[in-house]
């Protein structure tokens, strides 16, 4: 069993406290999880690769041979993704890899079937609100005698309410960080009764949750604009060429092209597959931070013995 350097997990921290203890538990220990995780990050490289090369191939005649192959490549996306983080929670939790394979494949079908349900309710709140109370008239956006002003109005009512929506998402999204690093490190935890009897302590955190995401989301945006700068350069490219080719034009580059879209998509997101943990860790060390607060809460609100 590979043991971590790592700081105490359970301790009240602060927000640069919580993203600094995340980062030095890859940073600190970096060898030790590339030896471990390095093959099912390149897997996922590879695929996510491959998935782009498809991708950039898409036109209205794609066979269904084409389609066949997404779904594979999905397939084996969510694969890696299991393998990896269920090799990261061994390191963390020091059960055993099929203990936790378990647990990771539950927690990610939990997330399908979140984002499923939340899906429909986006879909359904936007065909309720915008359409049948009359804010959007389809019409509007389709009539080529509309004016381009009611058209752009059209859009801004339909962004307001995707904005809207989203932050709505967003404050119910958040505080499963709570339970989800706590289902997947304690074993006496149960899926449905961690992820919902925890939620109401999650949500109490919201605060902490959310400055903390957003911190991290804003190092890792700002990281990903040098590391991912080759692949945005390249797919532009691609992505111009495949709106030409759609709109009756020959493409114009060179047939090596694909091999190098590929090439750089697959080292972009091998780097990424690593940089990505950190956010793992932070939610890692969010729990713990979270956990405490609650214990010292207890701790206060326990009648002392006379």
């Amino acid at each position: 069993m590979i043991e971590l350097k790592k700081e105490e997990l359970m301790k009240n921290r602060g927000y640069i406290a919580t993203l600094g203890a995340g980062y030095h538990l890859l940073a600190d220990n970096f060898k030790a999880i590339f030896r471990q995780t390095w093959i099912y990050v390149l897997l996922f490289a590879l695929a996510m690769g491959g998935w782009t090369i498809i991708a950039g191939d898409m036109r209205e005649d794609t066979p269904p041979l084409l389609g066949l192959a997404i779904i594979a490549l999905f397939v084996i996306i969510t694969a890696t993704d299991i393998l990896l983080y269920a090799k990261v929670c061994t390191m963390l939790n020091e059960q055993s890899m099929k203990w936790n394979i378990g647990r990771v494949t539950k927690v990610i079908l939990f997330w399908f079937a979140l984002a499923v349900v939340i899906g429909l309710i986006f879909v359904g709140w936007i065909l309720v609100m915008g359409l049948g109370q009359g804010a959007v008239d389809p019409a509007t956006m389709t009539d080529a005698t509309t004016k381009p002003a009611d058209q752009s109005v059209a859009l801004l009512k339909i962004f307001g309410m995707i904005a809207v929506l989203t932050v709505i998402v967003m404050i119910f999204i958040l505080p499963f960080l709570y339970p989800l690093p706590k289902y997947l490190m304690e074993p006496d935890k149960k899926l449905f009764s961690t992820m919902f009897g925890c939620y109401g302590r999650g949500l109490r955190y919201w605060g902490y949750i959310f400055v903390c995401i957003l911190l991290l989301s804003l190092c890792i945006g700002i990281a990903s604009l040098v590391f991912c700068l080759p692949m945005y350069v390249v797919q532009t490219v691609q992505n111009l060429n495949q709106t030409g080719i759609l709109g009756g034009d020959e493409s114009g580059l060179p047939g090596w092209f694909g091999w190098l879209n590929f090439g750089v998509s697959t080292a972009t997101y091998f780097v990424y597959g690593f940089i990505s943990l950190i956010e793992f860790f932070v939610a890692y060390y969010i729990y713990g931070s979270i956990e405490t607060r609650i214990r010292e809460r207890q701790k206060l609100t326990m009648p002392t013995e006379l």
